[in-house]
């Protein structure tokens, strides 16, 4: 007796190697799994939306100055791309990501590029801190107490500068001498004229887009007022958001305050300047010694109080430009004033009958 025939594969409506669409045969399908890439794009545009609204919020609770935007944004931005970045690396990635922020911050913000340039090393550092805890928490070797002691110490270091009593005092001075062609007796009729800014360029750190002076108007008179005039923010074009200054120029307007025969003071009344967001000047003191007959040694003092945190960070900077800022106004004294000049004619002729 013959065996029957084995089933052979036709294709027909009985083949169990369809694709599953047909009634009755469903075939499991692999779920959607987001690349590495993917996660990556995703955890930068959710990094930014918080950013934006973080840094936002800030600013409007009047904490813009504080460690809780410079070192608390930086803190956030790094967890956000850690948790949502399955790359070996993760804080490779976040300073990357930092990197597109900060440049995104000049157009969508209306930063500018000092201000971009000022905060780029402790956002790099903190996202590259906040982004090594956040990893060593999620490790299996992160396990414990200890797990808690990075982002305590972190979180803390963000609370600076949010209330008085975590305020560290910010009151500080800067300095700058230089020797100028312009005998003793005739300091102060060069101070009285009107600094040239308008000759004398910025150097340094102060050619990066800091407010430049323009102008200035008044002398001398104790109790009278000097007004220094800068300029505003360049116009930007296309749909970016304008330079947080504002494109009108603004003002620094002293008193003098004291004067003697080798020194002058002076106070401020009013600062309209975007400098008043960094730093609250107290006090511009300038003396000055005979050298020879026709030079002398000018030391220009700048007081003022710290506004930005952390201290450790911003109280560096801030000396390194106002003490540049006290030698580009040193710089800056008229030694071609009508009255320096017969001060000085008169010093030579003196000198050559003696």
């Amino acid at each position: 007796m013959s065996e029957p025939p084995e089933d052979v594969d036709d294709g027909g409506p009985g083949n169990t190697s369809d694709d599953g669409d047909a009634p009755g045969h469903p075939v499991a399908r692999t779920p959607y799994r987001p690349t590495r890439t993917q996660w990556s794009v995703a955890g930068a545009i959710a990094a930014f939306g918080v950013g934006y609204v973080l840094y936002h919020v800030l600013k409007g609770a009047g904490l813009g100055q504080s460690a809780a935007l410079y070192v608390g944004i930086p803190l956030v931005l790094a967890v956000v791309i850690t948790l949502s970045s399955p790359a070996r690396r993760p804080a490779g990635i976040a300073l990357k990501v930092t990197t597109i922020l900060l440049l995104l911050s000049i157009p969508v913000l209306g930063e500018g590029a000092c201000c971009v340039l000022m905060a780029a090393p402790i956002f790099y550092l903190f996202v590259y801190l906040g982004g090594r805890a956040t990893v060593h928490a999620r490790d299996a070797r992160g396990r414990g107490p200890a797990v808690f002691v990075a982002p305590v110490l972190l979180a803390l270091l963000a609370r600076e500068g949010t209330t008085p009593v975590l305020t560290v005092p910010g009151d500080a001075m800067s300095a700058a001498t230089r020797v100028v062609d312009i005998p003793a007796a005739g300091m102060s009729a060069a101070l009285a004229a009107p600094l040239r800014f308008a000759d004398t360029r910025p150097r340094g750190v102060l050619a990066i887009g800091f407010p430049q002076p323009l102008s200035d108007s008044g002398g001398l008179t104790l109790g009278g007022h000097r007004t220094i005039g800068f300029d505003g923010a360049h116009h930007r074009s296309g749909p970016v958001a304008q330079h947080h200054w504002g494109e009108h120029g603004s003002a620094l307007e002293l008193e003098v305050s004291a004067r003697t025969a080798s020194s002058v003071t002076f106070t401020p009344v009013a600062d309209s300047t975007p400098l008043a967001s960094w730093l609250r000047w107290r006090e511009m003191r300038v003396s000055w010694r005979a050298v020879d007959a026709t030079r002398t040694e000018v030391r220009w003092e700048l007081h003022y109080t710290r506004l930005l945190s952390p201290a450790w960070y911003f109280g560096p900077i801030e000396r390194v430009v106002t003490s540049r800022a006290a030698d580009h106004l040193i710089r800056a004294v008229d030694d071609h004033a009508p009255a320096v000049r017969a001060t000085d004619r008169t010093h030579v002729d003196h000198h050559r009958h003696r």
